[in-house]
């Protein structure tokens, strides 16, 4: 009871320190546009180039180490703008401190002389990451003259976390899951997919990119490897990565999010109210067991261990799944082996 109390009066302190930002303006104005027809790599070249080509005093600047992320400014308005792969198509995503006409800017001139065909984005739990996204980017990287509210529930997080890691100590941590052939359909959305082909090896790869249900699609992504051997020879699969998302870090991540104020959500309208009963409500609700099953069950198809010495058969197709985390997705390397004594190695 006394840990409650305490938690409750952290919540009406962080009430306290809004009451003085409310009128501070704050960024709210979202906006999404898909191109139809267009994947991301060929819309991002188009967009290099012509930033590259222009010479007026507006300008696109695009944001280092961000990828396909960049910052427009002009003497009117300043806005964000970040491209998400849709597959054949690709998601804008637009944050602008001031408003600006939806229908007619110099984003939408850009795609209209280019020919391109474009609509609003309606994709709720697209929109819903990438909101999550800008915030989180803004917050490490301090985009220009956007305000944003700063992390004012941390501390709450951080006793939520304590308090999570006190009731799991006694429990036994998962063990990484051996790898498994898995043939099952994948009832998810694939957002991106590349291929590659290894002539000297006679190795096919197909990367599939999806994104998850549940709360993890916030850290994590999914991702599909099918490995097509079209060499005459049996192939030995060895297959490893600097860092790749494992179950325990998931469903840890993603249950210390599980109750906890999204500020993203309310920054809009921001009335102290709205931080007091999410604390509360946050309180009453952890843990949320339910909500953390969902996240597992979903996680613990992509959490097996990376094949190790293979055997995948001439002309047979093999699939790996795993989760890579969004902010840092690195590459899978794949050791391939034959009887003859050839080594091919292939980083995709």
């Amino acid at each position: 009871m006394k840990k409650i109390f305490k938690l409750f009066i952290l919540a009406l302190l962080i009430t306290l320190v809004n009451s003085g930002v409310v009128s501070a303006e704050i960024t709210k104005n979202f906006y999404g546009y898909q191109v139809k027809n267009v994947n991301i790599r060929q819309l991002t070249y188009e967009i290099n180039s012509a930033i590259a080509a222009y010479k007026g005093s507006d300008k696109f600047v695009p944001l280092e180490n961000v990828s396909n992320a960049y910052i427009y400014t002009d003497p009117n308005c300043t806005y964000f703008i970040k491209l998400y792969p849709a597959k054949a198509d690709t998601n804008i995503y637009v944050v602008s401190n001031e408003k600006y006409n939806v229908e007619k800017n110099d984003l939408t001139d850009f795609l209209t002389y280019y020919g391109y065909k474009f609509a609003k984005l309606e994709d709720e739990d697209a929109l819903k990451e990438y909101k999550f996204d800008f915030f989180t980017l803004a917050r490490k990287e301090e985009l220009g003259n956007f305000y944003i509210s700063p992390d004012l529930v941390k501390p709450l997080k951080t006793g939520m976390k304590k308090l999570n890691n006190a009731t799991a100590k006694d429990n036994k941590k998962t063990s990484v899951f051996p790898y498994t052939p898995d043939t099952e359909p994948i009832n998810l959305d694939c957002i991106d997919s590349t291929n590659m082909y290894d002539q000297n090896a006679k190795i096919s790869i197909v990367q599939n990119e999806y994104r998850l249900k549940q709360k993890e699609n916030k850290y994590v992504h999914a991702y599909e490897y099918l490995l097509t051997n079209k060499n005459n020879s049996t192939a030995s699969v060895t297959a490893t990565s600097e860092r790749l998302a494992a179950l325990k870090d998931v469903t840890t991540e993603s249950f210390v999010d599980l109750d906890r104020l999204d500020l993203i959500d309310t920054v809009g309208t921001f009335p102290p109210v709205l931080i007091l009963s999410a604390g509360t409500s946050a309180l009453l609700s952890v843990p949320n067991w339910v909500r953390l099953a969902r996240i597992t069950a979903e996680s613990k198809r992509f959490s097996n261990a990376l094949p190790e010495n293979y055997e995948l058969k001439p002309q047979a197709e093999m699939r790996i799944l795993v989760l890579k985390y969004k902010d840092d997705p690195k590459p899978i390397k794949f050791n391939i082996k034959f009887a003859d004594g050839s080594v091919h190695n292939i980083t995709f």
